[in-house]
């Protein structure tokens, strides 16, 4: 569930699109999510920065969970 305040980091059509670029699950499961200031994958929770509304969706710079970061499940 994104926090409503954080509901203009992105565009909801943009992220409707967006998904995970982690090879370890099917491409079309990695649905993100907004936390803060980064999108986060529901499918294995590793975290991508937004900055100026602009993803960084490089695997190299992908931001690996933590066991504080929630996962839907």
């Amino acid at each position: 569930m994104s926090d409503s305040s954080n509901t203009d980091l992105i565009p909801a059509d943009f992220l409707a699109i967006l998904r995970c670029v982690n090879d370890a699950h099917p491409r079309d499961d990695g649905v993100l999510r907004i936390v803060g200031k980064t999108l986060v994958c529901t499918v294995c929770g590793y975290a991508y920065k937004v900055e100026d509304g602009i993803p960084n969706m490089l695997w190299d710079e992908a931001i690996p969970p933590s066991d504080s970061t929630p996962v839907c499940s």
